[in-house]
């Protein structure tokens, strides 16, 4: 009995030693106002992206891929994002003029006016235009009236930023800095809004370069968990900061003849 209670107890020692307990980092509070002031910096050096992306959108398993994406991003002001075919055609194109959505879809040529929730259509609920802005530019959205802010971070300098807001709003921000947190210069790994404790939406960033002294992405992956829907932005062509004309914001409706009629 003795030999066998011995055998027991040395195969579950044996068990424990094969798959050691996974700790989790320990992780300590540090004041949020630097990282929110540098988040800040960021995004006021940003003011525009003109770039050609590939696009792969997956909704529920199907997968469509883009091969040739014209994205023109003007601060977190106005945007579009316009799919071209292999002959230079263009397949579908979103347009937000800073009010409007306008919508030109797959396999048809009317132009579909909607009001800021447009982007539902095409990417669920949760992620407003001026956030998609931000996000395509490797930011965060500038934070509404947040009540309150806290930092937790590990000894290796990976940070996790939280902003709450009225409404159960919660923004988070993980980042990772090159050097001590003091003094090193933060970079943004993923972005999250939560409603309570439901994630509406969550960016990845990877592949980080220094464009005209910029730090960007140059892929992005946006998840909608609810909706189980995948936008992956891979940046192939960029112009960072330059002059934007307000004709890129507009969209014309080809069903219209040359009167507008």
């Amino acid at each position: 009995m003795r030999t066998a209670g011995f055998v027991v107890l040395a195969s579950v020692s044996f068990l424990f030693a094969c798959h050691p307990l996974i700790l989790e980092i320990p992780m300590t509070a540090v004041p949020a106002g630097p990282l929110i002031q540098e988040l800040e910096q960021h995004r006021q050096n940003f003011s525009s992206i003109k770039a050609v992306a590939r696009i792969e959108i997956e909704k529920r398993g199907r997968k469509r891929t883009f091969d040739t994406v014209g994205i023109v991003v003007d601060g977190q002001r106005r945007l579009r994002m316009e799919a071209y075919g292999p002959l230079g055609q263009s397949l579908m194109a979103v347009v937000w003029d800073g009010t409007n959505i306008l919508l030109r879809l797959p396999d048809e040529d009317k132009v579909v006016r909607e009001g800021p929730v447009g982007l539902e259509r095409l990417l669920g609920g949760g992620l407003e235009p001026s956030e998609l802005c931000a996000v395509l530019s490797g930011n965060i959205p500038k934070p509404g009236n947040y009540v309150a802010a806290s930092q937790q971070c590990t000894q290796n300098g990976a940070c996790v930023l939280d902003l709450r807001e009225v409404g159960d709003i919660t923004r988070r921000v993980r980042v990772s800095y090159s050097g001590p947190v003091s003094a090193g210069k933060p970079r943004i790994l993923t972005y999250e809004l939560y409603r309570s404790d439901k994630v509406l939406f969550r960016a990845r960033f990877d592949h980080v370069e220094e464009i005209s002294g910029y730090s960007v992405p140059m892929q992005i992956v946006i998840d909608n968990p609810d909706k189980n829907l995948r936008l992956t932005v891979l940046y192939n062509d960029m112009e960072l900061n330059t002059p934007l004309s307000d004709d890129v914001f507009t969209l014309i409706d080809e069903t219209e003849d040359s009167t507008g009629k």
